[in-house]
């Protein structure tokens, strides 16, 4: 009896490890880059990546939060109580704010500011938490990026030397020269996705200001700020 509990204990393990091995087989590496685990990796390098890859998935999820819902509920008078989407919002807007339906200049008045507060596409307060911990992330990289390289160049230089005096082989140079050279290749993929999100996410904010929505100038900013950031921490690498 417990025999026969044991053996489908360690079949349902065997299992599950195998599904969590198809499943991350699929994900796009794009997506998240892979640490390149070895024995010969730092811990400053180690941390550097475990940084950057954060940094990758703050700016996916700040992907999702600019990304426009598709629709929003909107109690505006010439619409009624329902679903605008997001390439009619600002049409029914228009037409409610302008038609009869609104009445006096008071009434108009009224209608457009209830129209502004009623179109929202994104979470503004979602982003905000979003984009303060990728800022932090980031921060952290511009900080701490340009002493990790600092001391790979220096180390490679040791190392070279050391090998042209006879000190290490040439076997010995290699395994730490290719280490380098993958983490710095890991990070630099990083970064310019990190770039790229960042960018789509501030278009998503242009595209959800043109339908209507306010209130989204600072995440606009910001998004672009990241963006810059990111693009010139990859610049700072230089590939081996």
């Amino acid at each position: 009896m417990h025999y026969s509990r044991a053996i489908l204990i360690a079949g349902f393990s065997l299992g599950l490890a195998g599904c969590v091995q198809s499943n991350q087989g699929v994900m796009s590496s794009r997506s998240t880059p892979a640490f390149q685990s070895s024995s010969s990796v730092t811990s400053d390098e180690m941390r550097m990546a475990e940084q950057t890859a954060a940094l990758n998935r703050m700016t996916q999820d700040i992907i999702r939060k600019s990304t426009g819902k598709g629709a929003a509920i909107g109690a505006i008078a010439g619409c009624g109580l329902v679903i605008l989407s997001a390439s009619n919002a600002k049409n029914c807007v228009a037409g409610a704010l302008t038609g009869g339906a609104i009445g006096a200049v008071a009434g108009h008045a009224s209608g457009k500011k209830q129209a502004e507060k009623r179109i929202e596409l994104v979470s503004p307060s979602a982003l905000v938490r979003s984009l303060a911990k990728a800022d932090d992330s980031m921060d952290i990289v511009t900080r701490d990026l340009p002493n990790l390289l600092a001391q790979q160049d220096a180390e490679l230089a040791t190392l070279n030397h050391q090998m042209a005096s006879g000190q290490i082989t040439e076997k010995q140079f290699s395994k730490r020269f290719e280490v380098i050279k993958a983490n710095r290749a890991q990070l630099a993929e990083a970064l310019s996705l990190s770039a790229t999100q960042a960018n789509v996410a501030h278009r998503n904010l242009q595209n959800a200001k043109a339908q209507g929505q306010t209130g989204l100038d600072w995440h606009l900013s910001a998004t672009q700020s990241l963006a810059r950031e990111a693009t010139s921490a990859r610049s700072a690498i230089s590939l081996l």
